[in-house]
């Protein structure tokens, strides 16, 4: 448990660290012509991004609940009349 919390506290600390870089890069590179420093400032977005999401993954309280009793991805006749058979075959 504690792990898990430190892996999802320090991967957003990560994160929100990545983003306040590539935002000032970002910005660098627009206040002074410099397109090198534009082109850093959007990978190191691009790389907070994905740290945000993977910190995201690890959280166990964001899982989506499935129950497999229900079958929710199996579709229903009722939802599309055209599927029930009783339309004329051509």
């Amino acid at each position: 448990m504690l792990k898990l919390l430190a892996k999802g506290l320090f991967g957003r600390l990560l994160s929100y660290a990545a983003f306040t870089l590539g935002f000032w890069l970002l910005y660098q590179g627009f206040s002074r012509p410099n397109i090198g420093l534009g082109i850093v400032g959007g990978a190191v977005l691009l790389l907070g991004t994905y740290l945000m999401v993977q910190a995201r993954k690890s959280d166990p309280s964001y899982l989506p609940i499935f129950d497999e009793n229900q079958g929710g991805d199996a579709p229903s006749p009722e939802a599309n009349p055209g599927t029930t058979g009783d339309t004329e075959k051509l």
